[in-house]
Parts: C-alpha cells; structure tokens; sequence
C-alpha cells in the first residue's frame, strides 16, 4: 500500500508538473519522489501519456463518485473564500487534476493487467429450447430465421429473437418455447405481439410462440424488464413462484431469483395489479416509481415508493447499487461477471455500499472502492473474492 500512498501524497505535485505551475522547492520534492523508485518513473510516463490517462479515467467514471466529489467540494468552498477568481479556477484545476492522478494511480498500480484479468463480464448469449426439446445454442447460432414446427417463423438478429405474428391457426395446441440465460449472459426477444422481454443472467421465460384465448401469459424465473404491448381485451400476465402481475400495456421489471428471499415487481410506467392469492386483499395495485415486495418466507407483500429508473438500468448496460447490502451487490455481479465469492465473517454480508459501473467494462473497479472504505479487505484467486474485515 506504501507505492499507492506515494501516488496519492505527490498527486498534487504531479499536477502541478504537468500544468507547469511546480515552484522550485515543489520541483525539487517532485524530482526527490521521481527518483525515489523507478517504478514512480514508470507511472509518471503513463500519466504523460493522454491516450492511457483518459483511457483509465474512463474506466474510473463507472463508479460512482459522488461520495468523494462532496468532499473535495467542501474543500473549495472553504478555499473559494480565500482566493480571487481567477486564482481559484487554477487552484481547482489542479486539485481536479490531483484527484484523477491519485485514482488512475490507483488503477495502475494495483488493478491486474489486463491479461491478468480473470474475471470478465459476460456476454449476450442465451439457449432456445423449441417444443420438440431440441436445443439452440444462441451464442453461436448465426442471424438469420428459425422456425417451430408448427411453421413459426422466429428471426434471429445478433442479440434478439423476434418472434413474427402469425394470421389465424388451425391448429388448436399452443406451442411453448423456452429462453434460457446461463450465468454470465443476457438476451432480449420480442414475442409475438410485439411484447419486448428483456432478461438478466440465470433467468428462464417460458411462453407461447402465438398468444390465444383472453390472455396473454409467461412463466418467468430470475430477472425480466417487459415493454409490454398495450392491448386492452387481452391483458398480460407474468406468473411467477408465489404472484402474478397483471398489465395491458406497460414497463415493469421483475426479479424472482430462487436463492432470493422476495420477489419484487417495480414500475416504471402505466399501470400493474399484483396478485399472491385469490382472495381481494390479495391484490394490489401498483402506480409509476412504485415497487411491491413479496416476501416467500412469510407470504406477506409491502408496497413502496422507489425510483423505478434504477432498476432497469442492467437493461441500459449499468448496475446502480444504492445503500446495499454487500451480499446483495454480490449476488448481482457474479450472476453476470460469473465468479464465486466468499466471507471469512459473516457480518461482512450486511455492510452496506452505494455504486454503480457499466457492466461491460470491468468488475475490478468497484472492489477497489469496496476495499478503500477502510471496512473490507477483498482478496482475489481466479475467480473466487474473499470479503475479510481489515
């Protein structure tokens, strides 16, 4: 940890350095640390180099810095005071400056390199499973059109199935496909009435490749976001273990993974009605930025206000985390980055973090601001993290 301190205490002088504003005596300290270690000379060359400097910002912006952003203003509050102007837009420019040196520092000095990088993020990929139980490995399987028995057309694009509305069928049996999402991949399809269904790792939709009769109906386990297509005579419904939610058109998402506690539904526009019984204070009725939570131990359900947005953002390609748990946290990142992890004590689970990254860059990002808290140690071999308490 000594070499990170390095970077983090000479920061401002490497800032400095760079916009030409080192007095002599700063100059002398900064050639002092400059020959201190060649490996302070190594990362000095990187930092002159734009490209790798912008390159590893980048990758820094996926985590959420908010946190940290509150700090360092606090701190040119107190300094706006002291100083005119123009000074002061220097001064900023430099601590701004100072910040990224310090956390690109931290990336190049202890984040693996990137062929020491094990742990990857996943991938579109999912597996069709067509009625007559032959499987399609999607992930392989080129663009271009399927088809059922019953003569189904399904076209394939490079990360979406899109099943075409047939006309009137004679035959009276309703085929039932299967989309599959194994851990570290994701995939989206648009049934056939025009339904879009967005599904996260480990999930499962079961449905119909025609919709028929007076509703619409899927079966699903893990994690969906539907856009669903507004159709009054023929409402919508997801089942789920233990609820089913009803829409005629509308964006929802659900999450109803099997080593969860609850299940949730979350809407983000129109108009859902949650219901875990057949009696009518089993039903519920759920407006915009409204989440119902259905606990599977005890059966109960409990509606509240939340900010529907970041619960679809997996679908946008980000994981937001807001005041989490950290098993929590981890259980959605290893669905996707496909990794195990551990707890040498088990109250390390229930600390809580906040975050979010772009879940097609890396995960090492984020454990480095878990480890930087100061609460947990992370412990990296292969594909396996162990959370210690430091």
């Amino acid at each position: 940890m000594n070499k990170l301190n390095s970077v983090f205490d000479n920061s401002e002088l490497i800032a400095k350095k760079l916009t030409g504003r080192l007095t002599k005596e700063e100059s002398d300290h900064f050639q002092q640390w400059l020959d201190s270690s060649e490996q302070n000379g190594i990362f000095f060359r990187k930092i002159q180099d734009r490209h790798r400097f912008f390159s590893r910002n980048e990758r820094f912006e996926h985590v959420d810095a908010r946190a940290a952003w509150r700090k360092i203003n606090e701190a040119i509050t107190v300094e706006i005071r002291k100083r005119r102007f123009l000074g002061f837009l220097k001064y900023a420019a430099v601590v701004l400056l100072a910040l990224s040196i310090g956390t690109t520092g931290y990336f190049i000095l202890n984040r693996p390199s990137d062929d020491q990088q094990i742990i990857q993020p996943g991938a579109k990929n999912a597996f069709l499973l067509l009625s007559n139980g032959k499987s399609i490995d999607l992930g392989k399987e080129e663009p271009g059109v399927l088809k059922e028995t019953d003569g189904t057309v399904i076209k394939k694009s490079n990360d979406e199935l899109h099943y075409t509305k047939q006309e009137r069928h004679e035959e009276k049996k309703v085929l039932q496909d299967e989309l599959v999402v194994p851990r570290g991949g994701e995939y989206s399809l648009v049934l056939a009435d025009g339904t879009r269904v967005f599904l996260n790792s480990m999930s499962r939709l079961v449905f119909p490749v025609r919709f028929s009769g007076d509703k619409r109906e899927v079966f699903l386990e893990g994690e969906g976001y539907f856009e669903v297509q507004k159709d009054e005579k023929h409402p919508f419904v997801v089942q789920v273990s233990g609820m089913s939610i009803q829409v005629l058109g509308t964006s929802f998402n659900v999450k109803a993974y099997q080593d969860e506690p609850d299940i949730s539904a979350t809407l983000v526009e129109g108009k859902v009605r949650i219901k875990t019984g057949d009696q009518p204070e089993d039903a519920y009725t759920l407006e915009p930025d409204q989440q119902a939570v259905f606990d599977k131990g005890n059966a109960t359900v409990t509606v509240r206000n939340v900010d529907a947005a970041t619960y679809m953002q997996w679908t946008a390609g980000r994981y937001v985390f807001t005041d989490q748990p950290l098993d929590e946290i981890m259980k959605t990142l290893s669905r996707w980055y496909d990794f195990e992890y551990h707890y040498h004590d088990e109250s390390i689970k229930t600390m809580r973090f906040e975050g979010g990254l772009n879940k097609y860059e890396s995960i090492y990002p984020i454990l480095d601001i878990i480890s930087r808290t100061g609460k947990v140690k992370v412990t990296l071999k292969g594909k396996e993290i162990l959370f210690s308490r430091q």
